[in-house]
């Protein structure tokens, strides 16, 4: 029996006949892997978890916050993430040594013993004791606000979302176990799996999955029965298993299990206490990841009757599904970046959002510079022979729109192209001897799908603009000292966080920086009086 078992559930993971389930989420999710069984630990992502005697931690089910938390945790702690080789032969250290963000193990700075010591206090982080990580940066952020330096304060919110967003996928749980939580939701065509992944005690982890299986009211313990049977031939096996139901044939697919893992497993229907508090919980996410996969259909539905609408209101000749806005962000013409932000069936395609810094307009001229980022991204775009825009939308009025129709023209490129004026949301369509104006009600889907493309591409060229003003002051300010280069600039950009911290700081503070001498702190104390008596 556990044979013909084995069997079917090979069969349909190869052939996946559409009368059985299909899984339609088969992705690897990531891990931290901590190498305890070397010399030096390393920490790093990976998506294979081995039986090599490393300390793994997950599975996430984000990766994005994992890789942030993993950079902040290796900056905070000091832990090698370069790939070069620890041999004994006593290597230059990189830059990460004298900016503090490495011991150098590569170069003996530190002995084996005192770097496992730490690594193993940064483990301790992803075991979930982040509280004292969290409360030590929003201090820093609370003092950057204060102070007006909103740039570095939102920047240490982003790293405290990050560890908050990596500790709701580790929630402490009750007791030490290693199980995995099954929880179902279906409508008539889909059903929507939760599991929770418990690893020492610990919630380390969450998947998402949908199972092709048409209507499964009042069948729900033969399809997750099925859906164990399919899943456990790749995943790992945990000891205990947690459903909703009790499965038809328990006693075989726990004897196949359990002769899979090489140990005993078992399939239980939690009943009270924190694993049925846990199962509740599961339900619920089941149940809301139904009901947004219902919402994202609808919205998808609603962005397609929107995308009908715009294309009647413009009398396009193809429904606009690729659409490009582009906008203009300068302070007196100075630091002026123009942005360029993709749509794609109305939403936003951030990956492929690029912004151009202004080389050949100076001064103040938002037509000029919204015609050479025209010309620049659509001239590479013909010269690569990219696929075109099915819509351009220009942020600003008559005069934007005619500069960015004057480069499109040069280039010989027939795209449309209209602009969307903030005050009244009037759209402006050139024509040859003059301007069309369209005028769609507020409550129109068309109008509020320019009305995202217009106001995403004010944003990102926004944001853009204030990087590069940014990166200016920054390099102005300590690039004038003498003495001071690139590495000491980051070490003491490192160690302050902001050029006015440094332009605040005593020879004393100055010279706890590494590479920093007191000679040299006197200079940087003398060159910021010298221009503080300057703007008296």
């Amino acid at each position: 029996e556990v044979a013909a078992l084995i069997l079917e559930a090979n069969l349909v993971k190869k052939n996946r006949p559409h009368y059985n389930i299909a899984l339609k989420d088969d992705k690897r999710y990531p891990y931290v892997k901590v190498t305890v069984n070397t010399k030096f630990p390393k920490i790093f992502i990976t998506r294979r978890r081995l039986i090599d005697g490393a300390l793994y931690f997950g599975p996430y089910t984000n990766v994005k916050p994992v890789k942030q938390t993993l950079e902040m945790i290796s900056q905070i702690f000091r832990i090698k993430r370069c790939n070069r080789r620890i041999d004994g032969k006593g290597k230059r250290p990189c830059l990460n040594y004298h900016i503090d963000r490495c011991y150098a193990p590569c170069n003996g700075s530190i002995s084996p013993e005192e770097y496992r010591n730490n690594v193993m206090e940064a483990v301790k982080f992803f075991k979930g004791e982040t509280s004292g990580i969290i409360k030590e940066l929003q201090e820093k952020m609370n003092t950057h606000a204060i102070t007006q330096e909103y740039e570095s304060a939102a920047a240490i919110r982003d790293q405290i979302d990050a560890l908050k967003s990596l500790s709701q996928q580790q929630t402490a749980t009750a007791g030490n176990d290693d199980s995995d939580i099954i929880a179902t939701a279906s409508d008539d065509e889909t059903v929507f799996v939760q599991i929770f992944y418990i690893r020492d005690g610990n919630m380390v982890g969450k998947a998402d999955l949908s199972l092709s299986w048409g209507d499964a009211t009042g069948n729900i313990a033969r399809v997750t029965e099925e859906f164990i049977k399919q899943y456990y031939q790749d995943a790992p096996v945990p000891p205990e298993i947690l459903v909703q139901h009790p499965i038809p044939e328990k006693e075989l697919v726990i004897k196949w299990l359990s002769e899979k893992a090489a140990r005993s497993v078992q399939i239980q229907v939690p009943q009270r206490g924190n694993k049925k508090r846990l199962m509740e919980m599961a339900e619920q996410n089941a149940q809301m990841t139904m009901e947004q996969a219902h919402l994202k259909h609808s919205d998808k539905e609603q962005a397609l009757q929107a995308m009908v609408q715009l294309k009647e209101a413009l009398a396009l000749s193809t429904l606009p599904a690729h659409i490009e806005g582009f906008d203009i962000s300068n302070i007196s013409g100075t630091d002026a970046v123009g942005s360029m932000v993709v749509f794609e069936n109305g939403i936003p395609a951030n990956s492929k959002y690029r912004h151009f810094n202004i080389k050949t307009v100076k001064g103040i001229d938002d037509f000029a510079m919204m015609a050479e980022v025209v010309k620049r991204r659509y001239t590479r775009q013909k010269a690569e022979k990219d696929k075109l825009p099915d819509l351009i939308l220009i942020d600003g009025g008559p005069g934007q729109v005619s500069a960015a129709m004057g480069s499109l023209k040069e280039l010989q490129l027939d795209i449309p192209l209209v602009g969307l004026a903030k005050r009244f949301e009037h759209i402006i369509v050139p024509k040859d001897d003059t301007d069309e104006v369209v005028i769609l009600p507020h409550t129109s889907e068309a109008l509020k799908v320019l009305m995202r493309v217009r106001d995403e591409s004010h944003r990102f060229a926004v944001s853009s603009h204030r990087r590069r003003r940014t990166a200016r002051l920054s390099h102005s300010e300590l690039d004038t000292i003498p003495g001071v280069g690139a590495s000491r600039k980051k070490a003491l950009l490192n160690h302050f966080s902001s050029i006015e911290q440094i332009r605040h700081a005593s020879v004393e503070e100055l010279t706890a920086v590494d590479g920093i001498s007191k000679g040299l702190a006197e200079k940087i104390v003398a060159h910021f009086n010298k221009e503080r008596v300057a703007n008296q």
